[in-house]
């Protein structure tokens, strides 16, 4: 064999070496990369979760505080209704009046139903008064 025949095979047989090598490093390192893979996309489902856990306990912290306020604001207008209630009977002479009292905090959440559009409302200030309002519904009727 000449020189250059020698050459050409042992090119031959360094690539076809170098192509095995190549090959038998993919088939070794294939699954540790799945396995790398699937820890990275297990990470960031974990971070994902999370951070959707902690908006879902940001929001019903948030829902919390506005139904507090809702309910504290409720409070404050039933207490208006009933000082206005005792201030307007004492304007026609009848202090201390319940019925007059009465019939004032009636007209007072009956009027709140009918402006802020709710179907109904029962309010309690002393003696129990409560009322339920349909809304009217259609048109005028004659």
């Amino acid at each position: 064999m000449t020189s250059d025949a020698k050459m050409t095979v042992s090119a031959i047989v360094v690539t076809v070496l170098l192509f095995v090598m190549l090959i038998s490093g993919g088939l070794v390192g294939c699954p540790y990369y799945k396995v790398w893979e699937r820890k990275m996309a297990g990470q960031a489902e974990l971070q994902y979760q999370q951070g959707a856990r902690q908006a879902l306990i940001a929001q019903a912290a948030a829902e919390d505080e506005a139904s507090i306020k809702r309910a504290e604001a409720a409070t404050r207008r039933v207490r208006g209704w009933a000082d206005a209630a005792k201030r307007g009977c004492e304007d026609v002479g009848l202090t201390n009046d319940r019925a007059c009292i009465n019939q004032l905090l009636r007209d007072a959440a009956t009027y709140s139903i009918a402006k802020e559009g709710h179907e109904g409302v029962i309010v309690s200030v002393g003696a129990p008064v409560s009322v339920a309002v349909q809304p009217q519904t259609g048109g005028r009727q004659e």
